[in-house]
């Protein structure tokens, strides 16, 4: 059995928070985990002044990176996706991707829940995907962010293996391609 001293556990709790804040306060290093809310709210306004639509988002604490339009109307992206994209382009269009499913309409009231990177096993919801896709390219241009933006979330999710087959993301991949050059 191992005992363990009173205190010793919150004393390095109390010592790995002070070095975690050392190296943020003077490196500037952040964590992957740390976006900042404040930084997720700029891109939700901008989103939100683009669409008109009111975005309300949630953080899920979870490694497995994921993005999806809950059926009470939040958009829910864990901390896994934050983690594996951190530019504000590419948060942009997966904010705007799960937008235009509530836009588009996409979502019909049931339990299924749509998502950037979500298994896709029909051709309608398939569609809804590349349709989600399309939408929120127009979505990050009228905001002011870099167009390629989508083509890099959707390449990361292919080369990470997220979500759907590679068939399916490649046929997402050719789709906005056709988009993105027009």
């Amino acid at each position: 059995m191992i005992k363990t001293r009173p205190g010793y556990i919150w004393k390095r709790y109390l010592i790995t928070t002070a070095i975690l804040c050392s190296l943020i306060v003077i490196f500037g290093i952040k964590p992957v985990f740390c976006m900042d809310a404040a930084r997720m709210q700029t891109i939700a306004d901008k989103l939100t002044n683009t669409t008109g639509q009111d975005i309300k988002i949630l953080i899920e604490d979870s490694c497995k990176p994921d993005a999806y339009l809950h059926p009470m109307g939040y958009i829910v992206i864990t901390s896994g996706m934050l983690g594996l994209f951190e530019d504000d382009a590419e948060i942009a269009f997966i904010i705007g991707h799960e937008l235009a499913h509530s836009i588009r309409g996409h979502y019909n009231g049931g339990s299924e829940i749509l998502g950037i990177a979500r298994d896709i096993y029909l051709p309608a919801k398939l569609w809804k995907e590349i349709d989600a896709d399309a939408y929120s390219l127009n979505i990050i241009k009228a905001a002011g962010y870099e167009p390629a933006a989508s083509l890099r979330v959707l390449m990361k999710l292919r080369v990470n293996e997220i979500g759907q087959s590679s068939t399916y993301t490649e046929k997402r991949i050719n789709a906005l391609i056709a988009d993105y050059n027009n």
